[in-house]
């Protein structure tokens, strides 16, 4: 049951990140109040992350369906 848990919040979490990289006003909103900032790499490390958390997600929610 926890896997379960632990891919949907993975997952949503990863689709928020890549939401925030490819949106540059709600970045920007949201980063405004962030105390050390990078401006050449935060687009691109929040759609990494994303992307990284979002391949986790599904991999423990299809995580031995295939063994």
């Amino acid at each position: 049951m926890w896997k379960y848990f632990l891919a949907s919040a993975l997952s949503v979490i990863g689709i928020v990140e890549i939401v925030l990289a490819l949106h540059k006003g709600l970045r920007e909103a949201l980063m405004q109040t962030s105390p050390v900032r990078f401006k050449h790499a935060e687009s691109k490390a929040l759609l990494l992350a994303g992307i990284s958390a979002l391949v986790t997600g599904i991999g423990i929610f299809f995580y031995g369906l295939f063994l």
